[in-house]
């Protein structure tokens, strides 16, 4: 398992390298640094950028890539070689992977958490609360990719060169009191005159510790929705999730800024904009949209279709892309997973809603998943208010979506065509208030993968596997199994293989937990049905 914490070693070698006396300084450990190296003002703003590049910055040939193809987000364009790796489910301990970037970012996290209980008062409590809140999201991914982890065990370096894997459910049992914790933590440490209050140095929400406790409270709602179908958990959960009521949660987009433009351009514009020279950049040519999406989007009569899509053979270097309105629906169309063919009039690519600027910020969760999350709450009974509120909180959801994409330039105008759509008497458009329980959860989430495309892949990846069903061979949202006649799965995986490292460096543990005998498409997360 790895263990290095690649921030920390950086600025400790920057620091070195400076000094006349760094030669002496390298007897000391870079994978346990002095604060007087690395702090936690250091080392949080790459952190933040390390986690959001792989929650919302991947491309081709890497993780992020493959929920995108398999929830019918992205497709390849005709003409490129046909890329069988994601379209034929095809799942190996090397790829897709991202054991590696979240132990990482987590090795980080733990230095900070470890120097702020070093310090005999209270000056790193905020940076301890902000460093717990990303260690539970962080864990939480890699328990929703491999189920059983390191992680009672993990992050001791020297100490536990051989850590075990913790069951799963336990893990989100602990995360979830820990993130208790770490709220308790923020909101004294607001009246603590020696907390020291982050500023620039966090550049995801400038400081603003009251949206830390909001985002970390979305994060347990998260968890809890996550578990809704282990129903030897009901009474945890809805306890758990009414104790989240009081809090609150996130009502706009938690975005990451380190300074994006210009040579360094926010992900999204890095891999489908334009680079400096004016050339578009490799990957909108190569990556394309998946008609399993436009053909929802048309059934619908969603405007978003034109911000998430461009018209076919459209691109960032035209000077009508970034103005899609008025909508032509002939316009939009592109190859389903498993075909990469010739379509006539050409295949839509990534669209300007989602490819808008090379400074925009980078979403690390949005406002819309944070509503649609209530909206599930709300219909299982576990927040106040009923279907009433949860269609409220759905319709909400739409709206920052909407939002997001800058839908007719965004504000005023978004609300306005978000407002116009959810009104239609449309299935899984207009909210089925007497339906049951269940049509209600497809509803919202068919409509919360919707607003997830290209943002969190990942997150309406995990919808599909802890809402699926055997009779359906299928979860929500349904999207059509890849066509690939060299596809042999029957459905896209429920897990990811763990790394060829642990079983080469971790044998024993990895074993333990079953390692060598793993079927990606048999084995689930503790949370599946």
């Amino acid at each position: 398992m790895k263990k290095v914490s690649f921030i920390v070693t950086v600025a400790v070698f920057l620091a070195a390298g400076c000094s006349k006396d760094y030669l002496s300084s390298l007897q000391n450990n870079p994978n346990a640094p002095t604060s007087s190296a690395a702090t936690p003002q250091l080392v949080l703003p790459g952190t933040l950028t390390s986690l959001v590049n792989v929650v919302n910055g991947g491309g081709p040939n890497s993780s992020y890539e493959y929920p995108s193809v398999w929830l019918g987000y992205w497709n390849y364009a005709p003409g490129y070689s046909f890329n069988p790796t994601p379209q034929n489910y095809v799942m190996t301990s090397t790829s897709p992977q991202l054991w590696d970037a979240y132990y990482s970012i987590l090795s980080n996290l733990n230095f900070i958490i470890q120097t702020a209980n070093a310090q005999s008062d209270t000056k790193y409590a905020n940076y301890k609360g902000i460093a717990t809140v990303l260690t539970a999201l962080c864990f939480k991914n890699l328990v929703d990719l491999y189920n059983n982890i390191p992680y009672s065990k993990a992050l001791k370096a020297q100490a536990d060169f051989y850590p075990t894997y913790d069951n799963g459910t336990d893990i989100y049992d602990s995360l979830v009191a820990r993130l208790d914790l770490a709220i308790t933590g923020m909101q004294a440490s607001s009246t603590d005159p020696l907390a020291l209050s982050p500023t620039t140095d966090d550049i995801l929400f400038g400081g603003n510790m009251s949206n830390w406790i909001l985002f970390a409270n979305t994060v347990k709602l998260s968890m809890l929705v996550q578990q809704s179908a282990v129903s030897a958990k009901a009474s945890f959960l809805a306890t758990e999730a009414a104790s989240t009521a009081s809090v609150g949660y996130l009502t706009s987009d938690a975005m990451v800024n380190p300074g994006y433009g210009g040579s360094l351009p926010c992900p999204i514009w890095g891999l489908f904009g334009v680079g400096p020279s004016g050339a578009l950049n490799t990957y909108f040519t190569y990556v394309k949209g998946n008609q399993a999406s436009i053909d929802f989007l048309k059934k619908t009569n969603d405007t978003r279709i034109g911000y998430i899509n461009s018209i076919a053979d459209g691109a960032p270097t035209d000077a009508n892309y970034h103005n899609p309105l008025p909508i032509d629906f002939t316009k939009y169309q592109a190859d389903y997973t498993g075909t990469q063919q010739q379509v006539t009039g050409g295949v839509s690519g990534i669209g300007p809603g989602l490819v808008q600027a090379p400074n925009n910020s980078a979403v690390l969760m949005s406002a819309a998943e944070s509503y649609f999350l209530q909206a599930e709450a709300l219909v299982y009974g576990w927040l106040s208010g009923g279907n009433i509120a949860a269609q409220t909180a759905y319709q909400n959801g739409i709206t920052k979506s909407y939002e997001l994409l800058n839908v007719g330039g965004g504000g005023a105008a978004a609300d306005g065509y978000a407002a116009t759509y959810y009104s239609q008497n449309i299935g899984f458009v207009a909210f089925p208030l007497g339906a049951s329980k269940d049509s209600l959860d497809h509803t919202i989430i068919e409509q919360k993968w919707i607003a997830l495309h290209t943002i969190s892949p990942y997150a309406a990846y995990n919808d599909w596997r802890r809402t699926f069903n055997p009779a359906m061979n299928s979860g929500y949202p349904i999207v059509p199994v890849s066509v690939s006649p060299s596809n042999t799965a029957p459905h896209m995986p429920f897990r990811y293989l763990y790394p060829t490292e642990e079983a080469n460096n971790n044998n024993e543990s990895w074993t333990k937990a079953g390692g060598p005998s793993i079927d990606p498409f048999v084995d689930k997360i503790f949370w599946m049905p």
